[in-house]
């Protein structure tokens, strides 16, 4: 395992064979192997200032075309907001596929990078979070600490 430091805590990446960034996922301590260069101020950039379209040359997310829509989608929830499932599935012009946004977060192989933990239930709860609701409370407290 591979990891970089974040405000959010160790994380654990994965590049494919062309270098891109394809996972990134929470660890519970660090590697001794260093972080390339770039992932760091990666990293850095995003805490400071979200996923940016010039960051996306370092990345490489596949999915189908439903998936990347949600996932661009999360990039417009401000760092500290949330937004519910619903007005995902609203935003990107699917009001019916309420469960499959869902099922698309559940997928998302870059979470920090496009902030899952932003979305929540219609009720105003935290609901489905694959690191755990107590991990997608915490990551929101660190956001609005901000």
């Amino acid at each position: 395992m591979k990891t970089v430091s974040s405000k959010w805590g160790w994380l654990s990446y994965e590049l494919n064979e062309a270098g891109k960034l394809v996972a990134l996922d929470f660890a519970t301590s660090a590697s001794e192997e260093e972080a390339p260069e770039w992932l760091v101020k990666l990293m850095e950039r995003v805490e400071r200032d979200g996923l940016q379209d010039e960051d996306r040359q370092w990345i490489e997310m596949a999915g189908t075309s439903f998936q990347r829509d949600v996932w661009d989608a999360l990039l417009t929830i401000p760092s500290g907001e949330t937004r519910s499932y619903k007005d995902i599935a609203e935003q990107i012009g699917r009001p019916k596929a309420v469960r499959a946004v869902g099922q698309a977060l559940n997928r998302n192989p870059l979470p920090i990078l496009f902030p899952c933990h932003r979305v929540i239930g219609s009720s105003g709860k935290l609901t489905g979070f694959a690191g755990g609701l107590s991990e997608k409370q915490r990551l929101l407290e660190i956001e609005q600490q901000k």
